[in-house]
């Protein structure tokens, strides 16, 4: 009996060890099929690839706060960030610096660079912190920030009032150089610091901005809004921004447009067609095609200051024979059509988070279902200010926001079905930024054109290493400049334009009173992003009753945004779901949930070069601390 005992023991060690090993295998299969290997496959390393954080960095720097998040992914660098809040916590701002350290595994760290985060900008309580940098994009880095409004800070509550608000804050920093830049530190020094004071742009340009969302707060996926390398896509609540940085070559005429590229080859391509056109008009019809492309097509991108005033003088004198044929010869249907849309274009819904239970009460059935009130309900365009821009910008606005220079409706429809248009819901722009020339002045702001509503355009500064404002380029030059571009969604208008084109129950919509955007996909390789709009929205039932009210219902609008072109086009509209007794809250968490299944059914794992990294400091906010920090490029461990 013991015998027997014994050699079933024998055969079950032997059954575990093989089953151990094939657990091995297959990982080690699926691990070369997918891309990636799992992290419980070396969940233990060997204590030569284990470095103690204290045995490698100062103890001063321990007590100073230095806060380690990890690697680069390079593997060459450390990074670190210190938050100070002043000696009075209550009444104090935060001011945040993240530290790079080179790592070498037989020696201890040494600090090559630093940059204060979000310069400028009063923070008043602890910030998530997500460090990030593009899949091959290594010459800059991502961080992002944002508070939950949760502190008890004293300051905190007397600033801020609504808690519907939260503040984002993002900075973009150029890396170190590799090996000392003598551009960087003309000087040798004594210290280990690679960036000092010298004139060098490619590793001494930071660019900071702050934004505010509302509830429900749109989520920071890196995974999608960093996908394509030098453009961040940021949802600010109220649209999608498609952020492009990149660095301008020294040479002049070389252009560095990375985003609404097909534009501008359109753009051209439209001007060299009008000049052929115009010179030969005399000899074409005047209903002829050939005369109607050349008027219906779209003014080009200001190259020049001297273009740009231009352009103005030219759309104020089409603005003014508009105004004139608005006065007197206008058919009344025409009229009607064009009184409808400016008041749309001014009452158009800019206040998120509306309550489903506080949504304003609406007329009988038979009042309120009337051609003219289901016109009111699409917006036709939307009310941009049109502000003064610097000289050189380079910047197209939608037809919506010069709608008072547009000759009419119809002579639009035309012109899309004839030559290329911009879409009525994007916005695009382009400033260039350069070191502060000798006996300049120093610019007060390197904002975003002059935009004060972060609707239209995200407000920025591009600064160097020391805070100093970059300088706005508003002529040709030869050196090098930082390259900012804005390609901008607005949420609203794609919403009613989606609705009233290719919604089966469009006719029964009154309008949305809230929505939540995720971002499902990310192609670089096409710059296609693939969104989801959820909407808390208003509609009248099918049924025959004679008095009825609107009911809330929930639907979801999936499009595809062509970062190339500007273009959506609507790839699905799903159908009305009443909301019964459900919170706003309930709803959108039940939407996420969907779309994380939506995500996970699509996704496609990345290969092991191709990922964006990502570290963060949620562990201390937490109340725990990092047990490790991994390079698993490199099977490399500093144990904390």
């Amino acid at each position: 009996m013991a015998a027997s005992s014994k050699s079933e023991k024998d055969d079950g060690k032997q059954k575990t060890h093989r089953k151990h090993k094939d657990n091995v295998v297959k990982l080690l299969v699926r691990g070369k099929l997918s891309g990636q290997f799992s992290q419980r496959l070396f969940r233990k390393l060997p204590p030569r690839v284990c470095v103690p954080l204290k045995n490698i960095v100062s103890e001063e720097f321990l007590r100073a706060g230095h806060i380690f998040l990890g690697f680069t992914k390079c593997g060459r660098y450390v990074l670190s960030y210190t938050s100070d809040c002043g000696e009075d916590d209550d009444f104090s701002f935060y001011t945040y610096h993240l530290y790079w350290w080179e790592f070498n595994l037989h020696s201890r760290l040494k600090q090559v660079h630093h940059v204060r985060l979000f310069a400028g900008e009063e923070i008043y309580s602890d910030l998530y912190l997500t460090v990030c940098e593009w899949p091959n994009d290594h010459s800059k880095i991502v961080i992002f920030g944002f508070n939950t409004r949760s502190s008890s800070s004293v300051l905190m509550n007397l600033m801020m009032s609504d808690e519907n608000n939260r503040d984002i804050y993002i900075t973009i920093a150029s890396m170190p150089p590799p090996k000392p830049c003598s551009t960087c530190c003309p000087v040798p020094s004594a210290t280990t610091i690679r960036t000092g004071s010298g004139e060098c742009l490619e590793h001494g340009f930071v660019l900071n901005s702050r934004y505010q969302v509302v509830y429900p707060f749109p989520t920071f996926q890196p995974a999608f809004q960093l996908k394509k390398d030098q453009v961040i896509l940021l949802n600010t609540s109220y649209s999608l921004v498609a952020c492009g940085i990149s660095l301008c070559p020294g040479k002049s005429g070389q252009s560095s447009q990375i985003l609404y590229t097909k534009r501008a080859v359109l753009s051209t391509q439209a001007s060299l067609s009008f000049s052929s056109t115009s010179l030969g008009s005399s000899s074409l019809p005047q209903g002829s095609p050939e005369n109607r492309q050349a008027v219906c097509r779209p003014t080009p991108v200001p190259s020049s200051p001297s273009h740009s005033q231009a352009a103005i003088r030219a759309r104020e004198f089409a603005a003014d024979i508009f105004r004139r044929a608005q006065g007197g010869g206008v058919k009344e249907g025409e009229r009607r059509t064009a009184d409808i849309s400016e008041k749309e274009a001014v009452h158009i819904p800019r206040d998120k988070g509306i309550n489903v239970e506080t949504s304003r009460e609406t007329e009988d059935c038979k009042d309120c279902r009337t051609e003219d009130e289901r016109t009111r309900s699409f917006p036709a365009s939307t009310s941009y200010v049109n502000q003064s821009l610097p000289q050189g910008t380079e910047q197209v606005m939608s037809p919506a926001s010069s709608s008072s220079s547009s000759p009419s409706a119809s002579t639009l429809s035309s012109c899309e079905d004839v030559g290329p248009s911009e879409p009525g819901y994007v916005n695009y722009s382009r400033l260039h930024y350069r070191l502060q020339q000798p006996g300049s002045a120093e610019q007060n702001s390197g904002g975003a054109g002059g935009y004060e509503d972060d609707k239209v355009q995200l407000p920025f500064t591009v600064t160097d290493l020391k805070g100093q404002n970059l300088q706005l380029v508003t002529e040709p030059h030869n050196g090098q400049s930082v390259c900012v571009e804005q390609l901008t969604l607005d949420f609203e208008y794609l919403i009613n334009e989606v609705i009233r084109n290719d919604a089966a129950w469009a006719p029964q919509f009154c309008s949305f009173s809230d929505y939540d955007v995720v971002i499902l996909e990310v192609c670089p390789e096409t710059n296609i992003v693939m969104i989801n709009i959820g909407l808390l929205l208003l509609a009248f039932s099918n049924s025959d009753e004679e008095h009825c009210r609107p009911n809330t219902y929930h639907s979801n609008l999936q499009v595809s945004w062509d970062l190339n072109t500007g273009v959506c086009c609507t790839v699905g509209v799903g159908d009305l779901t009443e909301v019964k007794g459900q919170t706003s809250g309930s709803v959108w968490s039940s939407y996420r949930k969907s779309c994380v299944n939506t995500v996970m059914k699509w996704l496609v794992p990345e290969c092991s070069s191709r990922y964006i990294n990502r570290m963060t400091n949620e562990a201390l906010h937490k109340g725990s601390s990092l047990q490790v920090l991994a390079d698993s490029d490199r099977c490399t461990w500093i144990v904390l």
